[in-house]
């Protein structure tokens, strides 16, 4: 038991050195404005960072600040907590400056905090309507 709630701290301290807040409340994107930004990344395997795991799948583009873009994720993202998990709103972040850069993002305590780099991850953007299946 002990020997749990180690790990689970140091997984803790670990997410938390590796985060950085975000903006607190990127600008949703609505439909009507056009081409911004591709619509869909889509991530070819499962991410990990620290306890939370970020799932393959398609990517919707949901909302954009000053920095870049933030793509909702096909699913909850899920933080192995103790024995079980918690499911997370979040997705993937990518960098107006550079659309290479990739981080992952979660809602933690009404603002965004972006966590590590998911650059080297397997991806595409893309803009062709995706079929019903697919989506969420």
């Amino acid at each position: 038991m002990l020997k749990s709630i180690q790990l689970f701290l140091l997984s803790t301290l670990a997410f938390l050195l590796s985060g950085c807040a975000g903006s607190s409340h990127p600008r949703l994107v609505t439909p009507s404005e056009g081409p911004i930004a591709p619509r869909y990344l889509e991530v070819y395997s499962e991410k990990q960072v620290a306890t939370l795991h970020f799932p393959a799948g398609v990517y919707s583009l949901n909302a954009v600040d000053r920095i870049g873009y933030y793509y909702r994720a096909p699913r909850k993202i899920a933080e192995r907590i103790g024995g079980g998990a918690v499911g997370r709103e979040g997705g993937i972040f990518v960098s107006k400056r550079d659309p290479q850069k990739l981080r992952g993002y979660v809602y933690r305590a009404g603002t965004i905090t972006h966590v590590g780099n998911f650059s080297r991850t397997k991806h595409r953007l893309f803009d062709q309507d995706i079929p019903a299946e697919f989506s969420r």
